[in-house]
């Protein structure tokens, strides 16, 4: 089965996990999404980004449209705490992106924040992410991804092939 692990990424986060997918993979291929050429003869494709506006950017979901009707699993790098509720939203948000992918499953995680987002995530018109901006410590991610992170995602990437195989 030939494999794609494509992500998007500007801190280093969403990176690192593919690299932990593809680690997990044997024989995939993992680049990122803008030096991604045509799509074809690839079987099954991880795509990776972060959580921007409480969903998936243009450039993933420029990514996403150019992978319908193909096998997809999405990784999603987060900076809000998934304890928060107002997170809810935000796994289906990605979710509807990939509308027209024969979604395979999702694995989020928390990563770490850039120093400087907190202070333009103050300037966000909704309440509960200006409320998380002001927020300290644990809340911005420092830490992970984690080496539990990681794992997660390995043991994710084994689970949604495992499922194809057997199939």
């Amino acid at each position: 089965m030939r494999t794609l692990v494509a992500y998007l990424s500007s801190s280093g986060n969403t990176r690192r996990v593919a690299e932990a997918i593809h680690a997990a993979l044997p024989g995939s291929s993992t680049m990122a999404m803008a030096d991604v050429g045509p799509l074809d003869g690839y079987d099954l494709i991880f795509a990776g980004f972060p959580v921007i506006a409480e969903g998936a950017s243009r450039r993933a979901k420029r990514f996403l449209r150019r992978a319908q009707g193909r096998r997809v699993a999405l990784f999603l790098t987060h900076g809000m705490p998934a304890s928060m509720s107002e997170f809810d939203s935000v796994v289906p948000n990605c979710r509807r992106a990939a509308a027209g992918c024969e979604l395979l499953g999702e694995f989020e995680y928390q990563g770490r924040m850039v120093p400087w987002m907190p202070k333009l995530l103050r300037l966000y018109p909704r309440g509960h992410v200006r409320r998380w901006a002001r927020m300290d410590g644990e809340a911005h991610g420092p830490g992970h991804p984690s080496e539990g992170d990681l794992a997660r995602a390995r043991a994710f990437a084994i689970e949604v092939c495992g499922r194809l195989t057997v199939a």
